[in-house]
């Protein structure tokens, strides 16, 4: 890994998460598509992520069993080449796409953690769930926008 990737991972792995690794997300920079290469997010946009992977340690925990994570930060540039929205909230670091081998019940399970109270890390408050659940064929897009949107 680059050391923007190592601090990046290192930066996730402090929020103490039981499920996923700072690692994961790190690594998802070293994507290509075409002859445009994904990044490591900009730091500004790196405490972004936080209250979308709490979200994502919960629905892992409820799932009770493995999750991965298939898209995380897209620069603009790897955005536009992978045919995402342009306005997607995988741009700002707020969003995850997971698999398991249970869309349907991943689904449901987001759905149902949608409006709920989380910690953040620290001293650092809670926050309510508000966010958007699109369900795909293979995956589940989580994030946290900050008002409810299904698709």
């Amino acid at each position: 890994m680059t050391k923007a990737q190592t601090e990046y991972a290192a930066f996730i792995d402090r929020l103490g998460l039981k499920h996923f690794r700072g690692e994961e997300l790190a690594r998802y920079a070293d994507r290509t598509r075409g002859k445009v290469k994904n990044s490591i997010p900009p730091v500004g946009l790196w405490t972004n992520m936080i209250p979308t992977l709490i979200v994502a340690d919960a629905i892992r925990e409820e799932y009770n069993a493995p999750l991965t994570i298939t898209s995380a930060y897209r620069s603009p540039a790897y955005n536009r080449a992978v045919g995402g929205e342009a306005a997607s909230f995988h741009m700002r670091n707020q969003a995850l796409d997971i698999i398991g081998n249970n869309i349907p019940r991943l689904f449901q399970i987001a759905r149902s953690l949608r409006g709920k109270r989380f910690r953040l890390p620290g001293n650092g408050g809670a926050f309510v769930w508000k966010g958007g659940i699109g369900r795909y064929p293979g995956f589940v897009h989580i994030d946290t926008r900050g008002y409810n949107a299904d698709w």
